[in-house]
């Protein structure tokens, strides 16, 4: 807005503005997602006399990008030598990471070799586009052959590069492939993450290799619990928890693994930070990691990797989150018909596609476009009511970590959690108020770094349990 509004101000201050004004502005659209300000600043410069440069489209590109759209940074690409404007490679990886964000595998591939025919030399962000667009589509041949193609051009592919590659590999279960993509990680000096080894597993287990995932896991963690050993030299046990600052409660420690209980209302990256604070000051020089996260409004169990994002714990955690060996059960009450008596089980199998952050609307939808996510669910108890709908608690066991994933399916299903505005839910039934999303995390399940099972459990915090105690009375 800041930008848009000097830009305005200019010809008031008998400035002209010039291709740099205009290009500043349109890359401050980029950056705020204002893909339609952008494309309206882009067309109004040839009625000002000012001519568009590869910056301006790049950015306008950059900008329909961060939309979803990938037709019309496309039609962009088509018009920049219309506009007497020769692409180059920004511009290009620009339109390639449009089509990848899309999905549009074939897109992005077809715009690379474009690129390539106009002789424009590829870089490696315009490598890491398409082998990320490969990633998601499965096509693990061609990334493969990207991969060998971008060594050739003297391009060293980085951890990027080989993680779209390999994860392009679990989605077909070519397991051996993937390891051999590890194999040649190392011999270049660079170490797979742990999210990397997650593809891994998955691939051995999706493939005829599942008999090799234990050993595997137990290889991994004893290389990471062997390097976590020298980074705790410098730290002592979190034995004055309770000099800990609120909200941190610890709900249970082990080695390379807190959980903290997670409050509504409170980000998990602020908790995070928080507690990576509060440990150093009793001695923990590397402070806490995330490996996966609550939404702001549910509570619960939230594990803490014990150590920097690069670190043993972190890596250990990742992976097994990454390879679905973590297996977490929330609590929620829902609205909507009537589910089935208590004991009843189903299963929600709905692939779900994250929109345009800021969108009004849900964020998450069900799209055969989307992410594969699967959820388990148990009725606990039933709560009639005269007009017709009936409020439900559910045991929630989800298979696969998606954004929103409870949330999207439960309303996919027209059983919207209760305190669940953005997708659909109410907060009040009968007098009975709902203050927050009926959403909690009860407990997880994991393998700490010393290979023994870590098993937090947080209780229902106090304003669900008297919403609960409402409807039984």
């Amino acid at each position: 807005q800041l930008a848009l509004g000097l830009l305005g101000r200019m010809p008031v201050e008998g400035v002209v503005p010039n291709e740099v004004s205009y290009n500043a502005a349109i890359s401050a659209c980029e950056t705020g997602g204002q893909w339609q300000l952008a494309l309206s600043l882009l067309i109004s410069m040839p009625a000002a006399r000012i001519a568009p440069d590869a910056f301006t489209f790049s950015a306008a590109i950059g900008a329909c990008e961060k939309s979803g759209s990938w037709l019309i940074p496309l039609a962009l690409l088509a018009l920049a030598p219309a506009a007497r404007v020769t692409p180059n490679r920004v511009v290009y990886s620009a339109a390639i990471s449009a089509c990848e964000k899309s999905s549009q595998w074939r897109h992005a591939v077809h715009t690379f070799a474009t690129m390539q025919e106009a002789r424009v030399l590829p870089d490696l962000i315009s490598y890491n586009a398409v082998l990320s667009a490969c990633e998601k589509s499965g096509r693990w041949e061609l990334a493969a052959r990207l991969l060998r193609q971008a060594a050739q051009s003297e391009l060293q592919p980085d951890v990027i590069s080989y993680s779209a590659a390999i994860s392009a590999c679990e989605k077909d279960a070519q397991w051996a492939k993937a390891l051999r993509l590890v194999g040649d990680m190392r011999e270049h000096r660079l170490e797979p993450t742990g999210i990397m080894w997650g593809s891994v597993v998955n691939a051995l287990a999706r493939g005829s290799a599942e008999s090799r995932v234990p050993s595997l896991l137990e290889d991994l963690r004893i290389q990471w619990s062997s390097e976590h050993e020298d980074d705790r030299l410098d730290s002592v046990p979190l034995g004055g928890a309770d000099l800990l600052p609120p909200p941190l409660h610890i709900l249970l420690e082990a080695p390379g693994v807190a959980a903290l209980f997670k409050p509504c209302g409170v980000t998990s990256e602020a908790l995070r930070s928080l507690a990576s604070t509060s440990f150093r000051t009793l001695g923990r020089a590397d402070g806490v990691s995330l490996a996966s996260r609550l939404d702001a409004s549910t509570s619960g169990v939230m594990p803490l990797a014990l150590g920097s994002d690069a670190s043993g714990p972190a890596q250990w955690l990742r992976l097994q989150f990454a390879a679905r060996q973590v297996s977490k059960e929330y609590i929620g009450l829902c609205s909507g018909c009537f589910l089935g008596p208590c004991g009843s089980e189903g299963v929600i199998d709905d692939r779900l596609l994250v929109g345009e952050h800021g969108r009004p609307g849900p964020r998450v939808t069900s799209s055969p476009s989307g992410k594969e996510a699967r959820t388990r669910y148990r009725v606990l108890e039933v709560f009639p009511h005269p007009d017709g709908d009936t409020l439900t608690l559910l045991l929630l066991r989800p298979q696969t970590g998606r954004t929103h994933q409870i949330r999207a399916h439960l309303a996919g299903i027209a059983r919207p959690l209760v305190g669940d505005e953005m997708y659909g839910g109410i907060s009040s039934m009968g007098g009975i108020h709902c203050p927050r999303l009926f959403l909690h995390c009860r407990r997880l399940s994991l393998v700490d770094l010393a290979g023994a099972r870590f098993e937090p459990e947080a209780p229902l915090p106090g304003e669900l349990l008297e919403v609960l105690s409402s409807l039984r009375a």
